[in-house]
């Protein structure tokens, strides 16, 4: 399995909130900073977005995608100047909840836009998630939505409305793989930038020493052992991996021990122990030790708050 896999696996999704939107011109709404991920398909017609901390408005058109990491207050209009309306003020006098079906604006040319609210487990913690820039924006092909972008919308509207028993699941579902196609997107695309940690991902070498590292946290893994797996000297490897990854790996292996470890806490069931084990420490205090040191708090009060 590659390392992106790996770690999309540690991707908790909690709940996805969608809704169709369809503006008739003049329009404009605004949304306020959610604590969560928000993503947007501008599925026909175009519109700006300004997103609070970044100066540029951005032209969007029937095709694009745009993923915001951090959930960040932003505002989409119809023109530059457009007035806006409050999007949860909306949504408060929605009468149509199963449908989830927005109608916004006056009598003019039509825009739809899908707008999701995602909400993950310890978001900031992921290494996926806080590697991600606050903004990732894939545009369309002359306008036209890419096929997975196109067909996963599709579902995901039919599920919207359709009231089938199980829909919130599929749409949940559905939601994961709109978010694994647009970090692809975006890896794939991403140059030397300062995300170093998705570059990674990108080199044969290094992305199999790291997906080595989440699939076996619990060896003792050493860079001789993993420059070995990857058929690279130990030098090499060593400064290849720290450049890019911007930590060594005996570090890079410590810091995903302790977030399995603190998924493991959350979600399962088993002794102190019996985690120290998972997450290759031979002892219960070695383990709590380390814990405390890098998340702040003893095992036992992490899965207690």
């Amino acid at each position: 399995m590659d390392a992106l896999s790996e770690v999309f696996k540690t991707v908790c999704l909690e709940r996805t909130t969608c809704y169709r939107m369809e503006l008739s011109a003049p329009w404009g709404v605004r949304m306020e900073a959610f604590d969560g991920a928000i993503f947007l398909v501008m599925v026909r017609g175009s519109g700006w977005l300004e997103v609070d901390g970044i100066e540029t408005q951005l032209p969007l058109v029937g095709g694009d995608l745009v993923f915001l990491q951090k959930g960040q207050a932003h505002t989409l209009r119809e023109c530059p100047e457009s007035h806006v309306i409050d999007f949860d003020r909306l949504l408060d006098a929605q009468t149509d909840e199963v449908q989830k079906a927005l109608h916004i604006g006056g009598a003019g040319l039509s825009t739809t836009v899908m707008y999701g609210r995602l909400q993950f487990e310890q978001l900031s913690e992921n290494p996926l998630l806080s590697a991600l820039p606050p903004l990732i924006v894939i545009r369309g092909e002359d306008g036209q939505k890419v096929e997975w972008l196109d067909m996963t919308m599709q579902f995901m509207s039919s599920e919207m409305t359709a009231n089938r028993p199980g829909a919130q699941t599929v749409i949940d579902h559905l939601a994961s793989i709109l978010l694994v196609q647009a970090m692809r997107a975006y890896i794939s695309n991403t140059g030397d930038c300062d995300r170093c940690w998705l570059r990674a991902l990108r080199e044969p070498a290094i992305g199999e020493a790291i997906s080595l590292i989440h699939r076996y946290p619990e060896k003792s893994w050493t860079a001789e052992d993993l420059a070995e797996q990857v058929r690279m000297s130990r030098t090499a490897f060593f400064v290849k991996f720290r450049d890019l990854v911007g930590e060594p790996p005996n570090k890079y292996l410590t810091r995903w021990r302790m977030h399995r470890a603190s998924q493991i806490l959350r979600l399962e069931h088993m002794s102190l122990n019996q985690v120290a084990h998972l997450v290759g420490y031979e002892s219960e205090a070695a383990f709590s030790k380390t814990f405390k040191q890098w998340m702040g708090q003893s095992p036992g009060a992490y899965r207690k708050e």
